[in-house]
């Protein structure tokens, strides 16, 4: 199986250990990641909503990249995902804006065909790989409770990121992740506001310290669980748990220590790999205390 790897700009400006983890589970998982000249995404927020238009032959241009290379898009990131699905759906289904972003990228040899897919790194472990295939390779499950935390743009809105799996008498709930996890023999944990957002588009566009709360939120019925670890998919959202716990520790007097971990991450430790080599050093909420009792 072969895929035009989207890392997006946040993972191999700030967390290249995304990248790499993914490299080494694709590997184990006998999966051709390629890379090819993509541009940011750009996020569904900020241009998007000064610009749509602008936003749109942006994305655009990315999905003819991968067109012309004939992959579908294996995205890392829940913006990206979001935004290229999006900018896909849109294309594919409107005539007129077609034509609209089809003449501004003229000019640069490229047309928007709507020949390609986009899929989210869970996605492509669950359907294209298979979970059987995660479980004939998992020889060292992380054995601490875990809490999933998908984030707002993995699932919502589901029209755009879901639409064959919606339903008029059923909400749109996701459940790769902990699928995926289960499978390479790992706990994870049910919670409250399993879906509220971690706060992220908040805090870096209108206010920190509400984001916080929101983070806040989260946590404590992460905490009532008994939670250990926390699991995302996104940059974003494991920027906002791993830097937000330190600060409302020092805020409130609390006693948060949930280390937060990205899926591939935790899928190459399961594989095996030293976590030494998966950039952990880096994160703010340190897993020592968790590794010390792992072995």
């Amino acid at each position: 199986m072969k895929y035009a790897l989207f890392a997006g700009c946040l993972i191999p400006a700030k967390y290249p250990s995304f990248e790499s983890a993914t490299r080494t589970v694709a590997a184990a998982l006998d999966l051709t990641l390629v890379d090819l000249e993509f541009s940011c995404c750009p996020a569904p927020t900020l241009i998007k909503l000064v610009h749509y238009d602008s936003w749109l032959a942006l994305a655009a241009r990315n999905l003819c990249v991968a067109e012309e290379a004939g992959l579908p898009i294996l995205s890392l990131c829940n913006g990206c995902t979001n935004t290229l699905k999006e900018a896909n759906q849109t294309l594919k289904n409107d005539p007129d804006l077609r034509r609209k972003v089809n003449k501004v990228l003229d000019p640069w040899g490229r047309q928007f065909k709507g020949t390609t897919e986009v899929k989210p790194l869970l996605d492509v472990l669950c359907e294209d790989v298979g979970l059987d295939a995660i479980r004939e390779r998992a020889v060292k499950p992380f054995p601490f409770r875990i809490a999933c935390h998908y984030g707002c743009h993995f699932f919502r809105p589901p029209r755009v990121m879901y639409p064959d799996r919606l339903s008029p008498s059923l909400s749109l709930v996701p459940t790769q992740m902990d699928a995926v996890l289960a499978a390479a023999g790992m706990t994870t944990v049910q919670y409250s506001r399993r879906l509220l957002c971690c706060g992220s588009a908040l805090g870096t566009k209108v206010n920190l310290d509400a984001a916080n709360e929101i983070t806040r939120e989260k946590l404590n019925h992460m905490a009532v669980e008994e939670v250990e670890a926390i699991a995302v998919g996104c940059p974003s959202c494991f920027e906002q748990f791993d830097r937000a716990q330190p600060l409302l520790n020092r805020r409130h007097g609390l006693g948060f220590h949930m280390p937060v971990l990205y899926i591939s991450q935790l899928l190459a430790l399961a594989f095996g790999v030293d976590g030494e080599n998966l950039g952990f050093d880096l994160h703010r909420v340190k897993l020592e205390p968790l590794f010390q009792r792992r072995s």
